[in-house]
């Protein structure tokens, strides 16, 4: 599994923000990711961080498919179009 490296959070209205590093077969890879509240709760049911959902999310896509395969800029929302299986199949990653 690549190294997955979550940066700062932002809290804006209505989502956070972060910057994502994944590191794999020598390669840095660079996402810009937001997680709806609404995705939050759905997800975690508000038992960990903000942070730690996007890393799940980050391990499921990770699970998936490729790095180089993954959008640069998405909110973690746009998952569920790709894989319809993320919303039963995350919370066991948290």
């Amino acid at each position: 599994m690549p190294d997955i490296e979550i940066g700062p959070e932002t809290e804006t209205q209505h989502n956070w923000q972060y910057p994502v590093r994944v590191f794999a077969q020598g390669k840095t890879h660079e996402f810009d990711v937001t997680l709806s509240f609404q995705d939050y709760n759905l997800w975690s049911g508000g038992r960990v961080p903000p942070s730690q959902v996007v890393q799940a999310a980050f391990k499921f896509l990770l699970m998936n498919e490729g790095p180089e395969e993954i959008m640069a800029r998405f909110d973690c929302s746009v998952i569920r179009r790709y894989f319809p299986k993320v919303d039963q199949e995350l919370s066991g990653l948290l």
